[in-house]
């Protein structure tokens, strides 16, 4: 089996964007040639399609969020305050149109990246390996590996992007990179690499038959305590490698001809603006608000006066039924709204390191772009 190398954390085929080409694009789109619809579908639309769809696992959800989000971007590129930032502002817009979609219909975002299918690769069972390890990751730690080492953005990149901190970003990323890269190592090292280190030969030595899911997990937790094992899993073992074999989500032919349509076309100045209406909810650097920066836990003292009004309700109408002689027969009976409760309710909070939680982990989606 071919050793993964590290270092390489970028996917083949797409197109090479620097940040000098962001800062074109920009003022293109500021200019409002009538090309930079073009080029910035062509630089960017490919990497966004993949992004979208392991967002949603739906590829006519995924074709329509691409189009709004670039159509978005056009429209409102006078919000975006610095052009540098134009690749993760482009990341929010679509991940914003996923998940305004998801929730319309009532769904809830795929469990990340689509799974590599172990029948299509030369080692079915280090494919089959990142199938399982993905899905142990929870929500939040897939996405911003996604986004890290599929899409290479930084931790302030990814950060703006879902509402963290670099600082948060950087630790979800650290977490989900070492439980990948522990798990292809336990493979390798149990293969070919163990003659380095005395307590993993011995593990696998007393292991009778194939390499099984909790064997894998007991040599993972080695590997990520033992110093020796851990330089072996850095020579051998890439997350970038890893997640290649991980298909890529390409867009249908047809959707370049009717984005750049919508953009550029005069007669569709309605769909244009119906479009940047529904994604027009900005922060003050032009990026879309994410729906976890504004929905926060309220602190549990803010429920004691709501539950000591209901309380206060519900006496008052118990003298109320008393007062007029009223039994619960009567027609006319009192109805009461339900009591608030200490459950978790939301309000309008722009500070993510207060507000955002961990998901458990969720099995990750079985489909795969065809």
């Amino acid at each position: 089996m071919p050793v993964l190398p590290a270092g390489r954390e970028s996917v083949p085929g797409w197109p090479t964007v620097d940040r000098a080409d962001d800062q074109e694009l920009v003022e293109a789109l500021r200019r409002a040639d009538t090309d930079a619809p073009a080029k910035l579908y062509d630089a960017y639309a490919e990497r966004l399609y993949d992004y979208a769809f392991s967002l949603c696992a739906d590829r006519d959800l995924a074709t329509d969020a691409v189009h709004d989000a670039v159509v978005t971007a056009q429209g409102c590129v006078d919000r975006l305050k610095e052009p540098a930032r134009l690749r993760p502002w482009l990341y929010a817009l679509t991940r914003f149109q996923v998940r305004a979609r998801l929730a319309h219909r009532g769904g809830t975002p795929a469990a990340g990246l689509p799974l590599p299918d172990p029948s299509e690769h030369d080692d079915p069972e280090l494919a089959d390996l990142v199938h399982e390890t993905l899905g142990e990751l929870r929500n939040g730690e897939r996405e911003v590996l996604e986004l890290s080492v599929r899409h290479g953005l930084t931790p302030a990149e990814v950060g703006a992007v879902l509402g963290l901190t670099s600082r948060q970003a950087a630790a979800r990323l650290g977490r989900a990179r070492d439980h990948l890269e522990n798990a292809a190592a336990a493979v390798l090292l149990a293969r070919t690499g163990r003659a380095h280190c005395p307590d993993l030969s011995a593990m696998v030595d007393s292991w009778e038959g194939p390499l099984t899911p909790l064997l894998r997990r007991r040599l993972s937790g080695h590997i990520g305590g033992c110093e020796v094992c851990t330089e072996g899993r850095h020579r051998q073992v890439s997350a970038g490698r890893l997640l290649d074999l991980v298909p890529i989500a390409y867009p249908g032919i047809s959707l370049r001809r009717r984005v750049i349509e919508t953009c550029v076309n005069p007669e569709l100045d309605q769909t244009r603006t119906l479009i940047t209406d529904r994604g027009d909810d900005f922060d003050r650097t032009g990026f879309p608000v994410v729906v976890e920066r504004r929905a926060r836990r309220r602190r549990p003292r803010r429920l004691a006066p709501v539950l000591l009004a209901g309380a206060c309700l519900v006496a008052a109408t118990g003298a109320v039924v008393v007062i007029n002689g009223r039994g619960a027969s009567d027609s006319t009976a009192l109805t009461l709204a339900p009591v608030p409760t200490a459950s978790p309710s939301w309000e309008e909070d722009g500070t993510p390191e207060a507000m955002i939680e961990d998901e458990e982990p969720t099995p990750s989606p079985l489909s795969t772009p065809s």
